[in-house]
């Protein structure tokens, strides 16, 4: 009767003890993804001078790194909730008071599910869109200036150039600008060069503007040059920067929801493209159930019996994680062997499942 009543203190004590150290993990883990991607998003301040823009798009970086970031922090979470229950004693006080191991661990195993359900939503749903938006946004922010593209040659990538820009006017004015790009065809070099070049609204502006191109010639003893020089120019700036850019966003698997990748799989027509899909939903499946597989297995291999426990469950718990997660990383190289990805993505969960019953079962048996 007594461990009846107290069945819903435990439930508070071990979810709420499991939630902080779940909490402080993800924070964690999104903190160093935003240092990583620091770069970026300092990148894209300096292209776009709107500041609300520059933080939806840091806000857009978190749901990439989240997926991942629940099932490792279910695991940190339930390893320490288990490791200090062990040694404060306090699970052997639950145990003296009738609480079987099933009893202990049935609230965290039921919010584990509901956090899986939650992580599938963020991997099926949030994280494309997010991947999908920042894509868009930060090639509608590169697209508008081209004097910011020409000056950074990452995001147009043009090869075999010389390129002399130095922009002013928070990059919209230049003076003395130099460009000269290698022709493939008919193997020459194209120039051009103007004395100013400013971007006023949606129009891009020259002075004293040089263009020098050549055409193929059979005769090799000379080249037909087109020579034109233009005291004032005007064009559509866009439509330039549309001209420049070639790395325009691809829409693949990652960046489609759970909706679109099932519509992509009834109009599939190659084989190859049929098997990608679906195991892209079984890799985010994986993903999703790590977070339940992770925190039976921190459940199982947290607990310590004895006055000296050995270290060597760690050992295998961490062995364990790697195996799930290098199965994630590998069903996408099986994409296009459905059978193999389905062998790989879900057996090491199953290992993991049955390593931690075997494990409980000994405990519960009294040995270690």
């Amino acid at each position: 009767m007594l461990s009846f009543l107290m069945i819903p203190i435990l439930w508070r004590y071990t979810i709420s003890a499991y939630l902080k150290i779940f909490l402080l993990s993800v924070g964690t883990f999104v903190s160093v993804l935003m240092v990583s991607r620091f770069k970026e998003i300092a990148r894209f301040a300096a292209l776009s001078s709107d500041w609300g823009k520059t933080g939806l798009y840091a806000v857009y970086q978190i749901p990439f790194i989240l997926p991942i970031a629940i099932p490792l922090s279910a695991l940190i979470a339930s390893i320490l909730l288990f490791l200090t229950l062990s040694r404060t004693h306090e699970l052997t006080a639950f145990r003296a008071l009738g609480f079987s191991f099933k009893n202990i661990f049935t609230p965290l195993l039921l919010f584990a599910a509901f956090l899986a359900l939650l992580n599938f939503y963020i991997s099926a749903e949030v994280a494309p869109f997010c991947r999908r938006e920042s894509k868009q946004i930060l090639y509608r922010e590169t697209s508008d200036n081209p004097l910011l593209l020409l000056q950074r040659q990452s995001l147009i990538k043009i090869k075999n150039a010389y390129l002399r820009i130095k922009t002013h006017e928070h990059g919209n004015s230049t003076r003395n600008f130099l460009l000269i790009t290698y022709n493939e065809s008919n193997e020459r070099l194209n120039l051009v060069s103007a004395r100013k070049l400013k971007v006023r609204g949606e129009e891009l502006l020259g002075q004293d503007v040089a263009i020098v191109s050549s055409l193929r010639s059979n005769d090799s003893n000379f080249d037909p040059l087109i020579i034109e020089n233009q005291g004032f120019l005007s064009t559509e700036a866009p439509f330039l920067s549309l001209a420049l850019k070639k790395n325009r966003p691809r829409i693949d698997d990652a960046s489609l929801n759970l909706r679109m990748l099932r519509h992509r799989l009834q109009t599939a027509t190659p084989r190859t493209k049929y098997n990608a899909t679906f195991v892209e939903i079984l890799r985010r499946a994986s993903l999703s159930c790590s977070v339940f597989t992770f925190t039976f297995l921190g459940c199982a291999f947290g607990i310590e019996q004895g006055r000296s426990p050995k270290k060597r469950a760690l050992f295998y718990a961490l062995f364990l994680t790697l195996s799930i997660l290098a199965s994630y990383l590998l069903g996408k190289s099986f994409k296009k062997d459905l059978l193999l990805a389905s062998i790989i993505l879900p057996l090491p969960h199953l290992i993991a499942m049955l390593a931690s019953t075997v494990r409980l079962f000994r405990f519960s048996r009294g040995s270690s």
